[in-house]
């Protein structure tokens, strides 16, 4: 089905009465979420917080403790942080405790720590900070390398590898940059959204792809204020004009909204519907509940607040 599309720039602002009244502004489920950005990326320390592994064209690179590959970024040159908030959603810092374990294979004079503002240790090899990529979903993987040509994979000697995996993505302080491959909205030959059962949140909204679909409690009704390095983090669930809902979501309030570089986000409800990049499959829900903020929604457009 077409559904009416509504226009904004750079926020879409949304008039009141437009939602079809099977997703109202009806109470949020109860329950709690203390999921933080640490369920989805391991960045808290653990004993070795870091190593050295084979990776490819990349060779030998610092990995983490759960094997993720570990980056730095050039506009941390000054040798301190400069990556927090929407930037440290997607990129989060490897920070670590009193007495941590230097690397195996690295000089320990390359081994020191950076203070972050929430007063939290930062590992630092020579004069990189370091951070995990919330793209990369498994060990291995070196999804941030390259991207905006400021972020790269660091070697034993503390210096970044620039290896071919070096892409010209936009950085992450950049315009909005095309999500994630592995969470992008794939093309739609079916309803772009749709209800699955998922863990113990129960029934809720999925994408063409089945992987789970979130709502964000800092977008005003109807509107969406995740660009630029939130939505790496966070790729927004864009849809062609002619979409079409699943049959059991017909009644709930189904609407378009236009972003900045002009493709058309889905809003059921109130809420702008993104997918979260540290998914990897169908029935993960490792979004739910992040910094308090991303929720799932179920078949009547309000945020499911229970863990997952």
């Amino acid at each position: 089905m077409k559904l009416r599309t509504i226009l904004a720039a750079p926020i879409a602002i949304v008039a009141a009465g437009l939602l079809l009244s099977a997703c109202g502004q009806g109470s949020q489920i109860a329950g709690t979420a203390s999921i933080s950005a640490a369920s989805a990326v391991d960045s808290t320390a653990a004993k070795p917080v870091a190593s050295l592994a084979e990776n490819g064209a990349l060779g030998q690179v610092l990995v983490g403790a759960n094997g993720h590959t570990l980056y730095g970024f050039t506009d941390d040159a000054n040798g301190t942080s400069t990556c927090f908030d929407a930037c440290a959603t997607a990129w989060p810092a490897v920070t670590v405790d009193a007495g941590f374990t230097a690397p195996a294979g690295v000089d320990p004079a390359l081994v020191t720590t950076v203070d972050r503002p929430d007063g939290s240790k930062q590992l630092k090899i020579g004069k990189w900070p370091l951070y995990f990529y919330v793209g990369d979903g498994a060990p291995g993987e070196t999804n941030g390398e390259g991207v905006g040509t400021k972020w790269f994979a660091v070697g034993a000697d503390g210096k970044l590898v620039k290896g071919p995996a070096t892409t010209d993505a936009p950085a992450p302080a950049a315009a909005p940059a095309p999500a994630p491959a592995a969470a992008a909205a794939p093309a739609a030959q079916g309803p772009v959204v749709d209800l699955a059962q998922v863990g113990n949140l129960g029934e809720v909204m999925v994408g063409a792809n089945g992987h789970t679909l979130y709502a964000f409690t800092d977008d005003p009704e109807g509107q969406t204020t995740c660009f630029d390095a939130c939505a790496k983090a966070w790729p927004p669930l864009t849809v062609p004009a002619d979409f079409t809902i699943s049959d059991e979501l017909q009644a709930s309030g189904a609407k378009t909204i236009q972003r900045p570089d002009g493709s058309l986000q889905l809003v059921m409800g109130k809420w702008a519907l993104y997918y979260y990049a540290g998914d990897n499959a169908p029935g993960d829900a490792n979004g739910q509940g992040l910094n308090g903020k991303w929720f799932a929604i179920d078949a009547t457009c309000h945020l499911v607040k229970t863990a997952a």
